[in-house]
């Protein structure tokens, strides 16, 4: 898996990777995602856009569900088909992240999210053309 340097920032430079992995996946602006996460973290009565179930009904209303892949693998041990997805990971202490991949290619501020264990996958569902 190749790594490439991605950050995207809102208008005073905060970021955060959730935000982030969804602007690269989806081509959307900062502020676009920011403020319909909190629409959806209000709409489930949860207490952020930073609760995995506000990410994940923000994904699958984008038509991108959760895959298995197993257990216990570190980010840089991904093989993973070409396509777009979004990785939750950790550093199995208090730390999580989520990162964009798209066709084995690792998009984040640094390279240091690749020794984080992989929670969930989700890939974004392509349409099959006949």
């Amino acid at each position: 898996m190749k790594f490439e340097k991605y950050y995207v920032a809102n208008n005073e430079g905060k970021s955060n990777c959730v935000i982030r992995s969804f602007c690269k996946t989806y081509n959307e602006k900062y502020d676009d995602v920011y403020n319909e996460l909190c629409s959806i973290a209000k709409e489930l009565n949860c207490n952020s856009f930073n609760d995995i179930e506000v990410f994940e009904t923000y994904m699958k209303r984008r038509k991108t569900n959760s895959i298995d892949y197993g257990k216990d693998f570190k980010l840089k041990d991904l093989n993973l088909d070409d396509g777009k997805y979004l990785v939750f990971c950790w550093d199995k202490k208090d730390f999580y992240h989520m990162v964009s991949i798209i066709d084995n290619v690792l998009y984040d501020k640094n390279n240091d999210s690749l020794d984080l264990y992989v929670i969930s996958i989700y890939k974004e569902k392509t349409l099959i053309k006949n």
